[in-house]
């Protein structure tokens, strides 16, 4: 297994208003010296992540180097480039769209990093995949570029606004008021050592979302009253905007374009994802867009056993000429 280490200098992401890093490490791992023919995969965290986490050494699962070797050892796929991008922000991860309140993170896939990739290894396929929140981020690529992304992988991607958010508002609503408004109870969060404990993590999760889907400038706008709780009819619109089972109908032509689309999802999924990606499969039918959609008994975590089943599908649709 070869792996590269890269830094990217973004210039969408100078000046970004959380002042995360505009200088970007990208890892990139590549079954074999013979990658002339070998698409690129690009995988998107979930939230409270980075890519480059699977990286990491851990005695009870497998690190991506070692599923790679293994699948390829056993034939299961062929050639391909896997590309880890760290996109992580101060408020706990990243959605991989743009706002003018985190960051141009989109700009910065499309424009930089696979342009960059496309000089490094030339013209080739481009695939995203995403867990949970990366799962997002690459159905939402997909959906808007089909002239850039050429396939997406989904595993339990954030879908179905209402369940998947909407649970976590009353606590996110409780801990905020503490401390008057959502700006005071960040600069507490970061000023704290353990930044790990649930209810400041379902908090953040909920802020970080308010910061990709209803900014106004550089300013974070909650969906919500502080003060009574009730939902703001008119943020929570520009949440539901950009829920994949609503954009879907706007993009439908654009994901028939597509070489690849593959959804999972478990039935036991603890953020309701698995109610989203049903909703999408079912649109998916009804508009004759091809795709591959799985369910399978397990949650929302430890889950990476399925990457086994994407990363076979991705080299069967796109390295039939790698053989």
């Amino acid at each position: 297994m070869l792996i590269g280490s890269y830094e990217i200098e973004s210039e969408v992401l100078k000046d970004n208003p959380l002042n995360d890093p505009y200088v970007r490490k990208v890892y990139i791992l590549q079954t074999s010296e013979n990658v002339s023919k070998a698409p690129i995969v690009i995988y998107l965290s979930g939230f409270f992540s980075s890519s480059i986490t699977l990286l990491n050494y851990d005695p009870l699962s497998e690190s991506i180097t070692e599923k790679l070797e293994k699948l390829y050892r056993q034939g299961s796929i062929r050639d391909l480039i896997f590309v880890l991008p760290d996109l992580f922000t101060k408020l706990g991860g990243n959605q991989y769209i743009n706002s003018t309140a985190v960051g141009l993170y989109e700009d910065f896939l499309i424009k930089e990093l696979i342009p960059y990739l496309k000089d490094l290894y030339g013209q080739r396929d481009i695939i995203i995949m995403g867990k949970s929140s990366g799962g997002y981020g690459a159905l939402v690529l997909g959906m808007k570029y089909p002239e850039v992304v050429s396939g997406i992988v989904d595993h339990s991607g954030d879908a179905y606004f209402e369940y998947v958010y909407l649970p976590y508002f009353p606590q996110a609503i409780r801990q905020i008021r503490k401390e008057g408004d959502h700006y005071n109870w960040l600069k507490k969060y970061w000023g704290k050592v353990n930044k790990k404990e649930r209810e400041d993590l379902n908090t953040l999760y909920i802020i970080a979302m308010a910061a990709f889907y209803s900014p106004e400038g550089d300013k974070i706008v909650l969906p919500f009253d502080l003060d009574t709780g009730e939902i703001i009819e008119d943020i929570w619109k520009k949440w539901i905007e950009k829920d994949p089972v609503r954009l879907i109908d706007k993009y439908t032509e654009n994901l028939k374009k597509l070489k690849l689309i593959y959804i999972d999802v478990g039935i036991k999924d603890e953020f309701k994802i698995n109610f989203g990606s049903r909703i999408l499969h079912k649109k998916m039918l009804k508009y004759g867009i091809k795709h591959e959609y799985e369910e399978f008994e397990g949650g929302h975590f430890n889950t990476s056993f399925r990457y086994d089943i994407s990363l076979s599908l991705i080299s069967k649709v796109f390295s039939n000429d790698n053989s």
